[in-house]
């Protein structure tokens, strides 16, 4: 696909839209072990982390349909230090 021309329609709720994938990035935001596995931030802080592992297969989907039609991906990381006071506050 040529994606600095075309247009994708977009099928959802409540209504569809559409988006230029040359103008148009996915923002993939703390998608990081340390949220979704054993061990991680989550887990040691008592917090369910299975429904954020729910999220990877539906998360992989997407990225792979927004690479193939041309789309930029960015990565947002949240980092906590040993000590868990986020990093740079």
């Amino acid at each position: 696909m040529d994606s600095s021309s075309s247009t994708l329609s977009i099928e959802s709720r409540p209504m569809p839209f559409t988006i230029d994938p040359s103008r148009t990035a996915v923002i993939v935001v703390d998608m990081q072990n340390d949220f979704a596995s054993e061990g991680g931030a989550f887990a040691r802080a008592g917090l369910d982390f299975v429904p954020v592992q729910n999220i990877i297969a539906p998360t992989t989907r997407v990225l792979a349909a927004a690479r193939e039609a041309g789309m930029k991906v960015l990565y947002l990381n949240f980092e906590i230090a040993d000590d868990t006071r986020p990093r740079g506050f």
